[in-house]
């Protein structure tokens, strides 16, 4: 089983910049494949899906509003007693 990468960007320019980066890469290398080229990495094509699918989610979760808790008054409620036979 392979440990999966953690994304280390924390600002969403920085993770546009790289998902567009890879995208570029994933488009020539897609192209190359199209074209009958030789290559020595065949499973790039995947390590790249993975790689922006993994900063887009975490741009996702920079995205994400975070939700307000309202503190909710607590009721006292009555111990039941459980008999044991």
């Amino acid at each position: 089983m392979v440990k999966k990468r953690r994304v280390e960007l924390n600002t969403i320019e920085a993770i546009n910049l790289k998902v567009s980066e890879l995208k570029i890469e994933l488009a020539k290398f897609k192209g190359m494949l199209a074209s009958k080229t030789k290559s020595n990495n065949t499973a790039k094509k995947k390590q790249l899906k993975k790689e922006i699918a993994r900063l887009l989610t975490r741009f996702n979760q920079l995205n994400k509003p975070k939700p307000i808790v309202l503190a909710k008054p607590k009721i006292a409620k009555p111990k039941t007693e459980i008999k044991k036979k």
